[in-house]
C-alpha cells in the first residue's frame, strides 16, 4: 500500500465500521480527464444509493486536505446527490507532472431523526491530451544561464490549433498569482540591450563574468521597452507578436520553470464560451540542477505532549520542514502514520480528522491534536509520521513525531468529547453521548450544564427524556446564518463549523446541552 493510500485509510476507517458494508455510494469507479481540460460527471462516474424522494442528500467537496486537488479542481464545492449532467465538473491545471489526483468529498444524508455522514475520496485519472489547442513546436523554451533571459515565444516556439472559420475569438490569459508561477523568475517584454565594450576601459580587453547577459540582468538593467508581465489577459495574436520573454530571477531553483497560461476561445456572435484549456509552458534553466525533497527542520523537537482530552495546537516548534527551492507557506504535510489513538485535526472544523494540511496553517497554529475520549491512569506514548510535499510533488523522507499523553492532575469536570451536530434548516437533534461527553473524577452525578451563550439561530428543549438524551431544534425563523459554533443547513448553503467548544482553552469551555441550557465546564 503506498503512504499516500494509508494516509487515507485512517480517515475512512471510523465511517467504514459504521456502514458496515452498507455504504451510500453504489458507483464509484473515478474520472478520467484531459490534462489542461474539463469533464463533468455523470452517474457513471459517481452515483449514490439514496432515493431520491426519501431523505434530503448533499455532497460537499472537503477544501482543508491539501493533499487532494492538487492540480485541479471540483466545482462546485456544495452539490446535491442527485447531480444534473452538467452540474458537477472536475477542471485540470494543466500541470504536466502529475498523472493522476485525487478529491475528497463527504456526504450528508437527513433524515427526520438522524444525520449520516461518509466521506470518501474521487480518483481522478489524468491522461495526455491527443488534440490539445496550445501547442509547444519545441519541447521548452531554454534560459542559458542563473539570471539569463529566454527566447521571444512567438509563433516559431508555440502555437494555438483551431478551426479560425468558426468565428471564434481567441484570447489568453497569464494567471500567475493563483498558480504561483513562475516560482523563479517573471515574465518580461522589450529588447534586449548588451553592455557595450570600449576600448578606452581595459578591463573590456578581457571580458569577465560581469559581461555576460546573465549578469546584466540581475537589476533589469539589460531590458528596455513595457517591462515586466503580470496578470493580463490579451488576443492570442497579441500574445505571440508582445516580445514576451523569461527572465530567471531566483537562484538556486531547479532545472524547470513554468508559466501557466489559460486559452478561451469564445463565439463572437454570441459571447459564450465555447472552449477552455490550459497549459504549463515549460522553462529550462541550463546550469540548474533537478529539483530536491524537502527535508526536516533541525530546530523542531519533533515531540508532542498533550494532556488528557485537551486539543492542543501542534507548532512549527513541535515539527518544521525546510525546502531550498520551494517557499514555507507552499509546503504540505501530508500524515502516513497517523496516531493510533485520538487524531490530528484543523481548527476550522475541530471535530473531524484531517489527512494533511499546509505549514503555512502550522504556522498560524490552526493544526492540533485531539486526544482520545478515554480516561488512563498512566501516561501514554505514541507515535506519528508525516511527509513533506513540495511544490513541484517531490516528498521528504519519513518524520516522526513521537506523542505523550500525560495523566490530568484534576478533580473538575472536563468536557471529554464533544463532535458537534449536522442538521438541516428547521430540524431538531438530539444531543447524545455519542455527541457529547463529560467526565468527572470524583461526582459524576452532581456535574450540571448551564447555559450561558451561543445560541442565536436555535434554541435547547427538555421533552421529558433522561438527562443525557437532549434535542437542540433549529428556527427557520432565524435566516440562513450559523451560531458562532454550529453547523446549519438549508436546501442550497453550508455553513461551518460544528457545534463545540472553543478548541484547546482552559477556563470556561461553552458547548450546546438541554434543557434550554448550555454547559459551562471548568477545566484546569
Amino acid at each position: 500500500m503506498k503512504p499516500f493510500e494509508k494516509s487515507w485509510w485512517f480517515l475512512l476507517l471510523p465511517v467504514v465500521l459504521r456502514v458496515v458494508g452498507s455504504s451510500f455510494i453504489s458507483v464509484n469507479p473515478g474520472v478520467k480527464v484531459m490534462k489542461g481540460q474539463s469533464v463533468f460527471l455523470s452517474e457513471d462516474d459517481l452515483k449514490f444509493s439514496i432515493p431520491r424522494e426519501k431523505d434530503v442528500c448533499k455532497v460537499e467537496v472537503v477544501i482543508n486536505e491539501p493533499i487532494t486537488q492538487r492540480v485541479g479542481k471540483l466545482t462546485p464545492q456544495v452539490f446535491d446527490c442527485h447531480f444534473l449532467p452538467n452540474e458537477v465538473k472536475y477542471t485540470h491545471n494543466g500541470c504536466p507532472i502529475l498523472d493522476e489526483d485525487t478529491v475528497m468529498l463527504r456526504l450528508y444524508r437527513f433524515t427526520e431523526t438522524e444525520t449520516f455522514v461518509e466521506t470518501f475520496t474521487l480518483h481522478v485519472q489524468l491522461l495526455e491530451p491527443d488534440c490539445n489547442i496550445i501547442k509547444m513546436r519545441s519541447r521548452a523554451l531554454e534560459v542559458p544561464e542563473y539570471y539569463g533571459l529566454s527566447r521571444v515565444i512567438d509563433k516559431n516556439v508555440l502555437a494555438f490549433d483551431y478551426d479560425r472559420k468558426i468565428n471564434l475569438d481567441c484570447t489568453i490569459s497569464i494567471a500567475s498569482s493563483e498558480s504561483h508561477l513562475p516560482a523563479y523568475g517573471q515574465l518580461i517584454t522589450g529588447e534586449v540591450q548588451r553592455k557595450q565594450l570600449r576600448g578606452d576601459q581595459p578591463q573590456s580587453f578581457f571580458p569577465g563574468p560581469m559581461d555576460s547577459l546573465g549578469q546584466q540582468c540581475r537589476n533589469g538593467s539589460c531590458l528596455l521597452g513595457q517591462g515586466v508581465v503580470h496578470n493580463k489577459k490579451m488576443s492570442c495574436e497579441e500574445f505571440l507578436r508582445l516580445g514576451i520573454r523569461y527572465q530567471h530571477l531566483d537562484p538556486p531553483s531547479p532545472d524547470t520553470d513554468y508559466i501557466p497560461v489559460r486559452l478561451d476561445l469564445t463565439d463572437r456572435r454570441s459571447k459564450t464560451l465555447h472552449k477552455t484549456e490550459y497549459a504549463w509552458l515549460p522553462i529550462q534553466i541550463k546550469g540548474a540542477i533537478p529539483n530536491q525533497i524537502p527535508k526536516a527542520a533541525p530546530m523542531a523537537k519533533f515531540m508532542l505532549e498533550v494532556d488528557q482530552f485537551i486539543l492542543t495546537p501542534i507548532t512549527t516548534s513541535i515539527i518544521d520542514a525546510e525546502d531550498n527551492e520551494t517557499p514555507k507557506s507552499l509546503l504540505v504535510f501530508n500524515i502516513t502514520k497517523p496516531p493510533p489513538r485520538g487524531f490530528i485535526t484543523h481548527l476550522s472544523d475541530h471535530t473531524k480528522a484531517v489527512g494533511s494540511f499546509t505549514w503555512k496553517d502550522l504556522s498560524d497554529m490552526l493544526i492540533a491534536y485531539q486526544p482520545p475520549n478515554s480516561s488512563h491512569t498512566e501516561r501514554r506514548n505514541y507515535e506519528m509520521e508525516f511527509e513533506v510535499h513540495d511544490f513541484y510533488f517531490e516528498r521528504s523522507l519519513a518524520i516522526t513525531v513521537h506523542l505523550s499523553i500525560r495523566t490530568a492532575d484534576t478533580n473538575a469536570p472536563r468536557v471529554s468529547w464533544n463532535t458537534g451536530l449536522n442538521l438541516l434548516e428547521g430540524q431538531s437533534r438530539p444531543i447524545t453521548w455519542q455527541h457529547f461527553q463529560v467526565v468527572d473524577n470524583d461526582d459524576i452525578q452532581n456535574v450540571r450544564l448551564v447555559t450561558v451563550d451561543g445560541l442565536q439561530h436555535g434554541r435547547l428543549t427538555v421533552r421529558g427524556v433522561p438527562s443525557r438524551l437532549k434535542h437542540r431544534t433549529h428556527t427557520k425563523e432565524s435566516g440562513h446564518g450559523c451560531a458562532p459554533r454550529g453547523r446549519s443547513w438549508d436546501q442550497a448553503h453550508l455553513c461551518p463549523p460544528a457545534l463545540g467548544p472553543q478548541p484547546g482553552r482552559g477556563g470556561c469551555t461553552r458547548v450546546a446541552a438541554a434543557g434550554g441550557l448550555a454547559s459551562e465546564v471548568h477545566s484546569p
